[in-house]
């Protein structure tokens, strides 16, 4: 197999892509390589971690890989550690690991609303937050791009735990950036709309033509729609961009207002 040359735009960055053995975190992990950018692959199964970091070098960057359930708050703090302790500077974190518990508000238990809370805020916080320190102390001018959710704005019937921590990642969007604006560092979020081919959801192509339906764009989204929004915020272009949360939804949102 032949390697990929990559482009320069991204030449000597190093960003932690958390949950990048497969789905979104993968393609993202992937664009962000083919700019040029070593990638630290995390993941819960070292066998997925380890079949990402391949793939990725196969594309002509440097990649290693930490294994992270982000559930838990010390392993948050492990991954942030070992990472920092393996790469001279860091310059990107993308905050895409996250998961929901689909049952009704009321039948939420605390361990799952913990285990939720951990995932998809506790856990982004923490690493955004050793993050920067990272980079204030380094004087790196760096960028951290967190993933939301189409629910935060327009909300899931069945996930409101999930909902509800998206709405504090985005809020913790705007006000870390508005702390690290004058250091130099760039935080934005990303919320993806409907999705093809999530991790674990069978293929249904009817329903999601159906879903399409209701979509401006008049399709459903992919990994690389939103691989293509969270690496540019990641390039140079964006560097008067911070605090905001970007929509990739084709506008499906402007239909759900409609009713």
């Amino acid at each position: 197999m032949s390697v990929q040359q990559p482009a320069s735009r991204l030449q000597g960055k190093t960003a932690l892509v958390t949950g990048s053995t497969r789905g979104l975190g993968r393609t993202m992990a992937e664009w962000l390589a083919r700019e040029g950018a070593s990638v630290i692959v995390t993941g819960r199964a070292e066998s997925d971690v380890h079949q990402a970091v391949t793939a990725i070098q196969e594309l002509g960057v440097e990649s290693f890989g930490i294994t992270a359930d982000l559930s838990r708050v010390s392993e948050a703090h492990k991954l942030a550690g070992e990472a920092l302790s393996r790469v001279d500077q860091l310059d990107i974190l993308v905050n895409n690991a996250g998961m929901s518990i689909i049952e009704d508000c009321w039948d939420v238990s605390d361990d799952n609303y913990e285990y939720q809370m951990n995932v998809n805020l506790r856990s982004p916080y923490i690493l955004s937050q050793r993050a920067i320190r990272h980079m204030k102390e380094h004087g790196i001018a760096g960028r951290i791009v967190n993933i939301s959710t189409i629910g935060v704005h327009r909300t899931h019937g069945d996930r409101a735990i999930y909902n509800i921590a998206k709405a504090g990642v985005e809020m913790m969007t705007t006000a870390m950036a508005y702390e690290v604006g004058p250091l130099g560092i760039r935080i934005n979020c990303v919320a993806p709309g409907a999705m093809a081919q999530r991790p674990g959801q069978p293929e249904d192509p009817e329903a999601w033509a159906r879903t399409a339906e209701h979509i401006p764009a008049g399709r459903i989204g992919n990994a690389d729609d939103i691989a293509a929004a969270v690496t540019w915020f990641c390039l140079p272009e964006s560097e008067f961009t911070t605090g905001q949360t970007l929509l990739v939804t084709g506008g499906h949102e402007s239909h759900l207002r409609g009713g």
